[in-house]
């Protein structure tokens, strides 16, 4: 007879299967099981990718070529610009051109400072035959006492306009030399607006007043005078030598001197006003000590 397949794979086993449950077999196979320790099933490390935000990362990027570019370093600053001036360093010259003599003078600070100079510019208002002039220049309190009235060369600095063509209008221009990286002052003269006081100094004796004569008239006959060609005036009490020196003070802006008394010198003090001095006399104002 022949045994079934089924029959056959029962044959085999050791532990039947109604044993699994409730005989020896069974209860020596779970405690085996159970004496297993399982073993710890790790989890995969997750990956991470360092990721730069793209701002950052582009910026990171343009420094690296910056340094690539640079080599040991930024050049030095030589040329630099702004609303009011641009200045341009050639060699041992800085070429100065004012863009606007009426900005802000703290913009011309600005820009000598980006170059390393320590200038203070002053751009201020005069008479028609000083515009373009260098005023004075020097080393200024924090720096030392040189001093030049009139502009132009001391020992150690040079300091040179540029004259405008004929044909028209051009920048103010300079070109400074020598050791210009101490402290330094420069005062250069522009056109003046309608009424701004002239800062000339000396005082210009000449046109437009010379035609007028004023000087040796009276006051009163000055002030008629004046008057008739759309001046004011302003009053000084002061001389002049026969060379052409002088002395000279302002009184308070509500003094007048009398009528009769002789003008003694008369210079423009703005596009609108004339001054008129006249020789000290008693019971004038006196000059404010200084010092």
């Amino acid at each position: 007879m022949t045994a079934s397949i089924d029959d056959l794979v029962a044959g085999l086993a050791t532990v039947r299967d109604e044993e699994l449950t409730s005989g020896p077999g069974a209860r020596e196979l779970l405690a085996a099981i159970t004496a297993e320790r399982p073993e710890a099933v790790r989890a995969p490390r997750p990956r991470y990718a360092r990721l730069l935000p793209a701002g950052a990362a582009a910026t990171a990027m343009a420094a690296m070529a910056l340094v690539a570019l640079t080599g040991a370093g930024p050049e030095p600053v030589r040329t630099y610009a702004n609303a009011a001036v641009a200045i341009e360093h050639k060699g041992e010259v800085y070429e100065v051109r004012v863009k606007d003599a009426y900005a802000d003078q703290r913009e011309f600070a600005e820009a000598f400072a980006k170059l390393g100079l320590n200038v203070r510019l002053s751009i201020v208002p005069v008479s028609p035959r000083s515009e373009r002039r260098v005023l004075s220049f020097g080393g200024t309190a924090e720096g030392d006492d040189r001093q030049m009235p009139t502009g132009g060369r001391t020992r150690e600095v040079d300091v040179t306009p540029f004259t405008c063509p004929p044909a028209g209008a051009c920048p103010l221009t300079l070109r400074l030399s020598g050791d210009v990286h101490s402290p330094m002052e420069v005062t250069l003269g522009r056109r003046a607006r309608p009424g701004e006081v002239y800062a000339d100094d000396p005082p210009q004796q000449g046109d437009p007043l010379k035609r007028l004569k004023l000087r040796g008239l009276t006051v009163a006959d000055a002030l008629a005078r004046l008057r008739g060609n759309g001046l004011g005036a302003v009053y000084e009490i002061g001389s002049f030598t026969p060379g052409g020196s002088g002395s000279w003070f302002t009184p308070a802006p509500s003094w007048r001197p009398a009528p009769g008394r002789r003008v003694t010198g008369a210079w423009l003090h703005s596009s609108q006003v004339a001054t008129l001095m006249v020789s000290p006399a008693e019971g004038d104002p006196q000059p404010t000590p200084t010092g």
